[in-house]
C-alpha cells in the first residue's frame, strides 16, 4: 500500500495542478489528449459532467480499445488514497 497521495499519483494536471493517478491519464489518451493532461474533475467540467460520469464514458471507451484496456487492468488502483472517500471512480 502506499504511504502518500504523491506515491500514488504520478501525474499532474495542466488545469488545476491535482494530482492524479494512470487510469485518469489513460481517460486523457482515450479523450486524444496527448498534450496536456487533466485531473478527473477538470475533464469531467470541461465536458460538463460529473466525475463518476466521466469516469463511466471513459471505460466504456477504453475497454473496446485493448491498447487502452490492457493497461488499466493491470494498474493496481487498490492503494488509490480517494477509495478512503468514496471518490475513486476508476
Amino acid at each position: 500500500m502506499f504511504a502518500t497521495s504523491a506515491d500514488f499519483f504520478h501525474y499532474t494536471c495542466d488545469g488545476c495542478g491535482a494530482l492524479f493517478c494512470e487510469r485518469v491519464n489513460l481517460m486523457n489518451l482515450a479523450l486524444g489528449l496527448v498534450d496536456d493532461a487533466f485531473c478527473l474533475a477538470c475533464l469531467a467540467r470541461e465536458h460538463q459532467q460529473s466525475e463518476q460520469a466521466m469516469a463511466e464514458f471513459c471505460w466504456g471507451y477504453v475497454q473496446a480499445r485493448d491498447c487502452f484496456k490492457t493497461p488499466w487492468l493491470k494498474f493496481d488502483a487498490t492503494a488509490c488514497p480517494k477509495q478512503e472517500t468514496s471518490t475513486c471512480y476508476c
